[in-house]
C-alpha cells in the first residue's frame, strides 16, 4: 500500500491548528478523578491510518513553540502571519473559559488518513462526563453561531454533525470517557468500524512493537513509513517513531524504525548500500560505519568551520548513515532529494529554507534508530 510520509512538522502544526480552530482549549482537562477510568484511545484508531500524533499536553507544546527563534519559519500558514493571531486567540479564549476548568490542554491523539490533507484527521480526547457539553460550548464560542446538529446512526452508534460554515462540518462521536471529532463523517465511521470489527491500530503487530508509554510533557509521531524513502524500497511493513524536541535554535525528531521480522536484515543492508554524495556546504551523504567515522573525524579536525561543517561535526561517529543538507538547496532542486527526504519536505521546502538538516541512522540491536536535527540559520 502506497502511503506518504507523515513525518513532517508542518502537518503537525496544521493538525494542532485544527485542534485550536475548534477551540478545545477550555474543556480537555476536566477532572483528575476521571483518570481512574481512562480508556485506551488506540482501541479506536483505524488500523489502516497513515500515522498518529500523541501528546499529553498540547498547550505546553504550543507555548514552548512560540518561544523559539524559528517559530514563524515553520508555521504552514506563516505567509499570512496567522501564527500570532492563533496564539492570541488561545490566550483570549483561555481568559474567558468558564466554570473553573483547568486551562491546560491534556491528553490528545490524532490520526492521519489518506489523501493526507489537513481535513483528513481525527482527534480523540479523553474527557469526563462534561466533555461533550464543553465541546459544543467551545465550538459555539469560536464560531459565534447557534446550531442544531444533524444526528445519524451508523452501526448502532450515534454521530452528531455540526455545521461550521456552508461547506465545513464537524462530526462528533461520543462514548464513555472519549470524544472523537473530525471534519470527515466517513472517518468517524471508520473509527466505529475499528471498534466493531476489532481492527484497531492495537491489532497491528508492528505498531504494537514500537508503541510505548512516554514520560510527561511529550509529543510523539508514529508514522507508517521508513525513516527515509530510500529504505521504503524494501516494501516492508514499517512504522517509525519520532519524538519531537524543541530547543531555542534547533528542533529535532528522534526515535526508532520498526518492521516485520523478515525485513530487518534487508533494511540494514540497504542502509550500507546507499552511495556517497559530497557537495561542499550543500549535501553530504555517507553510509557505512567506517566511512562515517572517517568523514566526521576529518571535518571535526578542520581548522575552519562553516555552520554546515559544524552540523556534520555534531553527528555521531558511530552512526551507520549520515546526511546533512542545506534546505535552501533542497528548495532549488527538490527532485534531487526524493530518495532522502520525506515528500512533504520536498513539496514545501520553502518552509524549511532557514535550516540545515542533519540526519543520522544508527544500528541498535539489528534495528535502526534515527534523529533528524533542524539547525536554524539566523
Amino acid at each position: 500500500m502506497q502511503v506518504r510520509s507523515v513525518i513532517k512538522l508542518g502537518v503537525i502544526l496544521s493538525v494542532v491548528l485544527f485542534c485550536i480552530g475548534i477551540a478545545f482549549y477550555g474543556f480537555a482537562r476536566l477532572s483528575m478523578a476521571d483518570k481512574e477510568h481512562q480508556i485506551d484511545v488506540f482501541d479506536f484508531v483505524p488500523q489502516d491510518c497513515a500515522g498518529v500524533l500523541e501528546t499529553d499536553n498540547i498547550d505546553n507544546f504550543m507555548h514552548a513553540f512560540s518561544q523559539v527563534a524559528y517559530s514563524s519559519q515553520l508555521d504552514t500558514l506563516h505567509r499570512s502571519g496567522l501564527i500570532n493571531d492563533i496564539l492570541s486567540d488561545l490566550n483570549e479564549y483561555s481568559s474567558v473559559a468558564a466554570h473553573g476548568l483547568s486551562y491546560q490542554m491534556h491528553y490528545v491523539v490524532m490520526s492521519f488518513h489518506r489523501p493526507h490533507t489537513a481535513m483528513d484527521v481525527v482527534a480523540y480526547f479523553r474527557t469526563g462526563k462534561e466533555g461533550k457539553r464543553q465541546l459544543i460550548e467551545a465550538v459555539r464560542n469560536r464560531y459565534g453561531v447557534d446550531f442544531v446538529p444533524k444526528k445519524e446512526v451508523y452501526r448502532g452508534k450515534k454521530i452528531e454533525i455540526y455545521p461550521l460554515s456552508s461547506t465545513k462540518y464537524l462530526s462528533v462521536y461520543t462514548t464513555d470517557g472519549l470524544v472523537v471529532v473530525s471534519y470527515q463523517k466517513k472517518l468517524i465511521e471508520q473509527v466505529i468500524d475499528a471498534v466493531k470489527d476489532n481492527k484497531s491500530l492495537h491489532d497491528d503487530p508492528v505498531f504494537a512493537s514500537i508503541y510505548h508509554p512516554q514520560p510527561a510533557n511529550f509529543i510523539t509521531i508514529y508514522g507508517r513509513t521508513a525513516s527515509i524513502p530510500f529504505l521504503g524500497k524494501e516494501a516492508c511493513h514499517s512504522w517509525s517513531e519520532y519524538d519531537i524536541h524543541l530547543n531555542s535554535e534547533v528542533f529535532y525528531l528522534s526515535g526508532q524504525m520498526y518492521e516485520s521480522a523478515d525485513c530487518q536484515q534487508r533494511t540494514v543492508e540497504a542502509v550500507r548500500a546507499i552511495p556517497t554524495v559530497c557537495e561542499p556546504d550543500s549535501l553530504l551523504i555517507v553510509s557505512g560505519h567506517n566511512k562515517v567515522d572517517s568523514c566526521v573525524a576529518q571535518i571535526a579536525a578542520s581548522p575552519s568551520h562553516s555552520l554546515f561543517d559544524e552540523c556534520v561535526s555534531n553527528l555521531s561517529r558511530d552512526a551507520s548513515y549520515i546526511m546533512v543538507t542545506d534546505m535552501e538547496k533542497v528548495m532549488e532542486a527538490p527532485e534531487k532529494y526524493a530518495s532522502y527526504l520525506p515528500p512533504f519536505m520536498l513539496r514545501h521546502a520553502d518552509l524549511f529554507r532557514s535550516f540545515i538538516l542533519s540526519v543520522q541512522l544508527t544500528e541498535v540491536d539489528n534495528r535502526l534508530s534515527h534523529i533528524f536535527v533542524f539547525t536554524y540559520k539566523d
